[in-house]
């Protein structure tokens, strides 16, 4: 007797000590372990049916599911034999009954589910429905805690609660901008809706640019058939409130400089300025006419001389110029003469103006670039005594002393304190204000610098460097 109740305490002990892996070995599959419970398929007769066994591999469910999920916050999703999905917890108590074609696992006392035609809700721990099963598509939550929703072709946002935000009504919704507005498209036609959801602006216009100093130009009316901006109808202007500070009422209508906006009523009538309320502040009689900028714009009455006016209209400089840039650091540049630049002898006819329309940089180079960062790109023919066409050029500071000699065959503006030059026959490389090489002329493409990074290609390979030059992304071929 003492030899057979010894005999059983060995196979006892033999049995506690075997393993999970030993346990759970004559099962076909065996799930990850989750909550003290890992899903396992039990094949008998050719019939696959699903369970559940503890952490110790010992049978905690019974094997009788069509299918099995992960556990996840005390639920996992089950399968019944006839199709439908449910939840059960950790005993195999149902807790949800089983009514859904697809069960997701539970995040945070909540789980995406899915009933008939493929619509999405979600429930919480309980089983109550927090988001009804109306939807088609269901995004991430976006720092709001609102989620864009679809039913029935038609996109709207709901809260993380369920509550509706935004009603199902729109084809399209953006991400909302600088100034909280949501941009909205509904056949064809653009709104804006609030940060609360409200219609700010009715899904009215054809076309609503991005803002600019507060306002964005609208179109009613225009075609975009193969076009960026639309063609034809009327344009307008509108406040970062969504509210029409301007009826679409102008042939053409740019955007705001300094509080005025060239205005066209006509298709081939003169441009005038109007304020950002639409009253008119200087009176049509210009052929071009553009943004205002350091309290002048650059105008033309015969889109062939060029001179400046004021806010009031009233001419400040002479009009004998050909070309006249944008004003940075108090300058623009000027051109007294667009042709004969293939002409050995001709005077130089680039010089920079003031917002006054003094030239206070004279014309002396044959190509003048706007100025960035208190230097400006200038050009000169004949700096190679042997071929007087081969162009050169140089950094001027804003009183018009030469700080980058003309050494470099393209160059382009001061970004990051670092300007992008060329040389032929070495590449392209990058100069500080004094002129110095920062990066040597080595690379066959490269952009301008962002961020202190810039991209640039070399023997086929994508770099990203700093404003020292160093290697910071290989970004390969």
């Amino acid at each position: 007797m003492k030899r057979q109740l010894l005999f059983l305490s060995v196979i006892m002990l033999a049995a506690c000590g075997r393993t999970f892996e030993q346990r759970t070995s004559k099962y076909a599959e065996v799930g990850p372990v989750s909550d003290n419970r890992a899903a396992v398929l039990d094949i008998n007769e050719g019939v696959g049916r699903w369970g559940y066994v503890d952490g110790a591999g010992r049978l905690a469910v019974e094997c009788r599911y069509a299918g099995a999920g992960k556990f996840s916050d005390g639920l996992a999703a089950v399968q019944e034999i006839e199709g439908l999905w449910g939840y059960i917890d950790t005993a195999g108590r149902t807790v949800v009954a089983p009514q859904y074609t697809v069960a997701g696992e539970f995040d945070g006392g909540m789980a995406w589910v899915q009933a008939g035609g493929e619509r999405w809700g979600r429930i919480d721990n309980t089983g109550k429905v927090v988001i009804p099963c109306l939807y088609t598509e269901i995004g991430e939550p976006d720092q709001r805690g609102w989620m864009r929703v679809r039913r029935d072709g038609k996109w709207g946002c709901l809260r993380e609660t369920g509550e509706v935000a935004v009603p199902c009504a729109y084809d399209r919704i953006g991400e909302p901008n600088a100034y909280g507005l949501i941009p909205v498209t509904n056949e064809g036609k653009h709104g804006f809706l609030d940060s609360e959801g409200r219609e700010a602006l009715p899904c009215f216009f054809s076309y609503i640019s991005e803002f600019k100093d507060g306002y964005a130009r609208t179109n009613y009316g225009g075609s975009m058939a193969l076009r960026d901006e639309p063609y034809g109808g009327q344009w307008g202007l509108i406040d970062t409130l969504g509210r029409e500070t301007i009826p679409c009422r102008y042939y053409d209508l740019a955007a705001p400089g300094e509080g005025l906006a060239a205005f066209r009523l006509e298709q081939f009538g003169n441009y005038g300025y109007v304020d950002v309320k639409g009253n008119v502040a200087i009176s049509p009689r210009f052929a071009v006419a553009r943004p205002f900028s350091n309290g002048v714009a650059v105008v033309s009455y015969n889109n062939v001389n060029f001179g400046l006016v004021d806010r009031n209209g009233s001419e400040i400089s002479s009009f004998r110029y050909k070309r006249i840039g944008k004003f940075n650091d108090g300058l623009a540049p000027f051109n007294t003469d667009l042709y004969g630049m293939n002409f050995q002898g001709m005077e130089p006819r680039c010089g920079y103006i003031d917002t006054e329309g003094r030239e206070v940089l004279p014309a002396k180079w044959d190509d003048a670039a706007e100025f960035s960062e208190m230097r400006a790109a200038v050009m000169r023919f004949g700096i190679d005594s042997e071929d007087f066409y081969d162009a050169r050029w140089g950094y001027i500071a804003t009183n018009g002393q030469l700080v980058v000699p003309f050494k470099y065959h393209e160059a382009y503006p001061f970004s990051c304190g670092l300007a992008r030059v060329f040389v032929k026959g070495l590449g392209y490389g990058y100069i500080d204000r004094k002129g110095e090489e920062v990066v040597p002329c080595k690379y066959q493409e490269a952009e301008d610098f962002h961020d202190f990074r810039a991209r640039v290609k070399q023997y086929d390979r994508v770099l990203i460097i700093d404003d020292k030059g160093r290697i910071v992304n290989d970004e390969g071929a």
